[in-house]
């Protein structure tokens, strides 16, 4: 058959090859991986293919070299159709030449040359080139020079102008020289490029169900000049990717396929917890380094079998230890010691009995129901970590696979502590508790009462602990303390608003040695007064449970997020399971021969998360329990996708074809053809032939799909270098890996064989939307085009900023996110981009604006009213702000130059090399900003640059480097590069939606279509995006689900 073109680049830009005819059976072989290359005869094929005799023993990296050049031999086929030669050229251009020849190059040469020439390109731009090839470089530049003439900016001021006529000349010359340009048909030629990392892992994910991140290791994706990762002229391949990718195949195959002949061997034990639970403590006392031991009788350690659908084999932990170092308290002791006991493979401790959340009193507390947690303290730098921190240091673990880790808790029936005393009324009970009085109290009627503590006198820093009825309550005591009401100089401590139900409650205070204490009052609380809507509020906010993995010697601080947290609604036990494969954590690799008793653990610790700082019910833990690896069927999910049921299971050459074939489809994207079909099963063929091995023969086939560029490139087939449209398959493809940044699942392959794909479009793309694949793509996406890596790097001043800790920069830097996706999802008016009555955050993000009484959604990001004019919007989110500022100072500068990059899309050129950073305030005393400002750009070449860039910072000064509205005034005016002078963000935001949002809208339709397709975007695509999009989205408000579906509409995207 005729051999099929395709132009694209591979690995750099403008790399190709000449066609040659597609992969025979043997050059399909060829890519089997080097493992093995050193087990079967398969590691000749290779050899073979590139004519190179066959070595004995060669390893992977003796053939490393070899696989770029195997992949691009197996991608000649689509690599590299030449340029259609361009025919004549109409009358038009050939007028439009001898126009330029006789009128307009020479007032160019007399006004233009000097400034942007071979000597001299201020700005990077150089006119003296111009030969109207209609190429896409020199479109854009003539679209730049269009503009200046408009604009009137060039010539400068200071040099010899154009007369009106003259400038008139050019403007019209060049208008009709780009519509001409717009008729140029430019070759499409198809299109391939890599997998990006994000898409290679979450693919494998889709494809064999692994949670494994085996992906990690390759190098970060390049980026390009738009900010993406994902253009095919910066995603390289190397041999060391190559032999990676070889290696990352060969492992998740080995954690996906299993031996269905043999049961798993599933370890699991539990620790259960509360007031002497273990009837029968071990004597032994142990000491560890870091966290505090808990009292044997407070914790059980037992194994325990899980209830499993399958047969399975019990993981039994070892109980028998002997080490030669070990310590007595703080001393170290060496010599050897025998240990026996799972109380010496799985500990249980506490960081902060007393201490760390938020000072509201024992920061845990053992109760008979189990161990009672307040939220955590903010994150520190500090050794131990956030307390409070129920910790677990543990021996052992399985070693690969999914550690389930399910926690039993249950929202505790807490009371507030009040911050105000009670006015007296008469309905007050005085309760005498002096003495250690443990008075029967009467409650006259369910409700909420506030408990007031009457002390005789100043306490120390000190907690008052009480004991009402079931439950437990403390308060820490922190001076200054209020005056007392009274000559008596009694202390009079609000201590707690709880709700009572009606009847008698025993009550038990302490406070220190208890003399000081004096009497108890409980007072009833109006349901409607501002202490009981604060009570009601209080009862709604939900507690997060969340789990932390990492190795003893990170001592809590560095410990790393298992799974995400999770909110504790009911007030009854229940049960909270978090996963997560054992490789993403350090593993705890001893030296051989280490015989030290802390060698060797790693540390599993249980936190209650904090949201905004305010008060919250405490988690009540009763249990931990532990299994892994874990499985909820036998086989693996991943398993049973490969080896499917079918009535051929028994006929091994029929079904080993039909799992090859299913597979291959589904990892190629389209059908497989029949030459890559009967490639694949011979592989399987000889492999079987030598070893009788079924599993292992199929293994050997799956391993050339996993790692042959059918898998690790998105293709487009073309014809030839005219337009074709995509066919269905790569279509559902490249839709897949837009919205979903993945893989297409079955129903858009069924849709694409049977052809309905592009009649269902819509649909499928509200489908697409709707799903939780869709962050994938926002995550990607938004974080790109927004820049919030810069957020990432940036080194806050955290004496300037303390509120900005890692937690609650971890969530600020997910709002953005949240925010564009809610835009879509609810197909919104672009506006609110920039401009919205509403932000999307979480109680964290909402404390951190000052709105932590507006927000009850934990840690789950909401619709939230802000009703002011300091938020609403990307340009007032503080990852975005904050990012874009050195960590200690605003930079009118950096913000200015991101929104002209991002939002408003007209970039200025970069930055001459070596120019010096603006000054800070501290280096320039008693400069204003402004003053600082025209110091910094009065440099040779720097002038016309912030011009375009210094007006659109310069309204963005009212927020601080946290990016917080600052609490001082400040002059925010600015005159815009077309002479609007407005006066601070409220303004620019009227702006931009007002009068600038058909440019906006063509700035985010150019960054979404970019990243949709993967490659930069012609001049003629972006001249489609900026006048289709105004014609078919503008009326509506340019509306965002719209924008996506006009953007996979359009031939931008469809043809290729």
């Amino acid at each position: 058959m005729e051999p099929r073109s395709f132009r694209g680049s591979f690995g750099r830009s403008g790399s190709s090859c000449q066609p040659k005819s597609c992969p025979s059976s043997d050059q399909m072989k060829s890519s089997v991986t080097a493992r093995s290359a050193s087990r079967s005869p398969n590691s000749g094929y290779l050899l073979r293919w590139l004519g190179m005799p066959r070595m004995n023993n060669m390893t992977l990296r003796d053939i490393r070299w070899i696989v770029p050049v195997a992949l691009l031999h197996l991608l000649a086929p689509w690599a590299g159709a030449q340029e259609a030669e361009i025919g004549s050229r109409e009358p038009e251009l050939e007028r439009l030449k001898s126009q330029f020849a006789e009128s307009v190059q020479p007032l160019l040469k007399r006004h233009c040359y000097r400034c942007h020439g071979a000597k001299r390109m201020k700005s990077g731009v150089r006119v003296d080139q111009l030969d109207l090839t209609l190429e896409d470089k020199e479109l854009f530049l003539l679209q730049h020079i269009h503009k200046q003439l408009k604009q009137e900016s060039m010539p400068p001021e200071d040099e010899q102008q154009l007369n009106k006529s003259e400038r008139s000349l050019l403007v019209e010359w060049i208008e009709q020289t780009l519509r001409e340009g717009q008729r140029k048909m430019g070759d499409k030629n198809g299109s391939v490029r890599r997998l990006t990392v994000a898409q290679y892992q979450n693919t494998l994910h889709d494809l064999l169900g692994l949670e494994d991140r085996l992906a990690d290791v390759l190098p970060a994706d390049g980026v390009s000049k738009e900010g993406f990762s994902n253009n095919r002229d910066t995603l390289l391949l190397t041999p060391q990717m190559m032999e990676t990718y070889f290696e990352i195949a060969d492992k998740s195959l080995s954690l996906c396929l299993v031996d269905e002949s043999k049961r798993p061997r599933i370890q699991c034990f539990r620790v259960d917890l509360g007031t002497g639970v273990n009837k029968n403590p071990p004597p032994e006392k142990v000491e560890l380094e870091g966290p505090r031991i808990l009292p044997r009788s407070d914790y059980w350690v037992r194994e325990v079998l899980p209830e499993k659908p399958f047969a399975f084999e019990p993981l039994t932990m070892q109980k028998k230890f002997r080490f030669i170092e070990g310590y007595r308290g703080n001393a170290t002791v060496r010599e050897w010691m025998d240990f026996e006991g799972l109380h010496h493979s799985v500990f249980a401790a506490i960081i902060g009995k007393y201490t760390g959340g938020y000072n509201y009193g024992r920061s845990s507390h053992f109760v008979p129901e189990g161990l009672l947690l307040r939220p955590r303290s903010p994150e520190t730098d500090t050794v131990r970590g956030p307390a409070p921190t129920f910790s677990m240091p543990m021996r052992e673990l399985p070693a690969s696979g999914i550690l389930q880790v399910t926690v039993e808790a249950a929202r505790y029936d807490d009371g507030l502590q009040p911050h105000t005393r009670i006015p007296e009324s008469e309905d007050r009970l005085n309760l005498d508790i002096s003495g250690g009085g443990e008075p029967i109290v009467m409650i006259p009627a369910a409700g909420i009462y506030q408990l007031e503590v009457v002390l005789a006198g100043p306490p120390g820093d000190d907690v008052i602990t009480a004991e009402i009825g079931k439950r437990t309550f403390s308060k820490r005591l922190k001076p200054p303390f209020p005056p007392p009401p009274g000559p008596d100089g009694k202390i009079v401590i609000p201590f707690l608003l709880a709700r009572f139900e009606e009847g008698e409650i025993s009550l038990k205070v302490g406070c220190g040695d208890g003399r000081n204490l004096q009497a108890m009052r409980i007072s009833p609380v109006n349901a409607d007064s501002e202490a009981g809507r604060q009570f009601a509020a209080f009862e709604k906010r939900l507690p997060h449970v969340s789990v932390h993995m990492g190795l003893r010697t990170d001592v809590g601080a560095r410990l790393s997020r298992f799974d995400t947290p999770k909110a504790v609604p009911s007030a009854k036990i229940a049960r909270y399971s978090f996963r997560a494969p054992i490789s993403s954590f350090a593993s705890p690799d001893t030296e051989k021969g280490n015989e030290n008793y802390l060698a060797g653990l790693r540390e599993i610790a249980i936190r209650s998360e904090p949201t905004d700082g305010r008060q919250m019910p405490r988690v009540l833990l009763r249990a931990v329990e532990f299994e892994g690896p874990y499985y909820e069927k036998w086989p693996p999910r991943g398993h049973r996708k490969i080896f499917f049921p079918s009535p051929n299971r028994d006929e091994s050459t029929t079904y080993a074809r039909e799992v090859i074939e299913r597979f291959a489809t589904r990892a190629f994207r389209r059908p497989v053809r029949t030459g890559e079909l009967e490639a694949l099963h011979a592989i399987w063929s000889d492999h079987h032939t030598e070893t009788g091995d079924f599993q292992e023969s199929v293994r050997q086939a799956l391993m050339v799909i996993l790692t042959s560029p059918q898998f690790l490139y998105l293709t487009e087939d073309s014809e030839g270098p005219g337009v074709e449209p995509l066919s269905p398959h790569e279509l559902a493809a490249k839709l897949s890996y837009f919205l979903w940044n993945t893989t297409p699942d079955e129903h858009l392959l069924s849709l694409a064989s049977k052809k309905k794909l592009d009649s269902s479009l819509n649909t499928e793309i509200r489908r697409m939307v709707a799903d939780d694949r869709f962050e994938q793509f926002t995550n990607e996406f938004v974080s790109q085009w927004l820049a919030l890596d810069k957020f990432d790097v940036v080194n806050v001043n955290v004496g300037k900023f303390p509120r900005l800790l890692k937690e609650t920069k971890r969530e600020l830097r997910r709002e953005p996110v949240h925010f564009v996706t809610h835009l879509m999802r609810k197909n919104l008016p672009l506006r609110n981009l920039l401009s919205s009555e509403f932000i999307i955050a979480n109680d964290v993000v909402a404390g951190y604006y000052g709105l932590g009484e507006r927000g009850e959604n934990g840690l789950s990001f909401a619709h939230l009213r802000h009703g002011g004019e300091t938020l609403g919007g990307i340009l007032t989110q503080a990852a975005i702000l904050s990012g874009l500022s050195n960590g200690s100072e605003s930079n009118p500068i950096k913000r200015g130059a991101w929104l002209a990059r991002r939002i408003i899309g007209e970039p200025p050129a970069p930055p001459p090399p070596n120019v010096p950073e603006l000054p800070e305030e501290s280096e320039e005393s008693g400069k204003t900003l402004r003053e600082r400002l025209e110091q910094h750009r009065d440099k040779v070449g720097c002038a016309e640059c912030h011009r375009k860039i210094d007006p659109w910072g310069l309204p963005l000064e009212q927020f601080d480097a946290g990016g917080l509205w600052k609490k001082k005034k400040i002059d925010a005016r600015s005159t815009l590069p077309d002479a609007t002078e407005i006066s601070g963000t409220s303004d620019l935001k009227r702006y931009l939606t007002e009068d600038r949002l058909d440019q906006v809208a063509f700035s985010f339709l150019r960054h979404l279509a970019t990243y949709a397709v993967g490659r930069d975007l012609s001049f003629n695509e972006l001249e489609y995006l900026r006048e289709e999009g105004r014609r078919r989205l503008g009326e509506k408000g340019y509306r965002m689900r719209d924008c996506i579906l006009f953007v996979a509409e359009s031939p931008v995207f469809r043809d290729k």
